[in-house]
């Protein structure tokens, strides 16, 4: 039997799971907005955090105020390297590549 809701409707899955995972645009900029008027310095060998990357994501869920986030794996990079991280996007902040 389906559980229903406060509202007397059916509720809706909270999980959606991609298969195949689906190549995605992440916007750090919008996902880490920073501070105004902070002074900063440089380092050459810092997180990027400054960039549209390439992630997959591999599922949707539904938050308890039934907005939309996205477990999405992407690279941070550092200097010339970088490193996977993986957490829920919330989904204003990802495109379809």
């Amino acid at each position: 039997m389906q559980k229903i809701g406060h509202g007397g409707q059916p509720l809706r899955p909270v999980f959606r799971r991609v298969h195949p995972p689906r190549a995605v645009l992440v916007d750090l900029i919008a996902l880490f907005p920073r501070e105004p008027h902070c002074e900063d310095r440089y380092h050459p060998k810092g997180l990027q955090m400054d960039a549209i990357v390439e992630g997959k994501l591999t599922c949707w869920g539904l938050s308890e105020q039934g907005r939309w986030w996205g477990l999405v794996t992407y690279p941070i990079r550092h200097g010339s390297e970088k490193d996977p991280v993986t957490h829920w996007v919330p989904a204003s902040v990802l495109r379809l590549k």
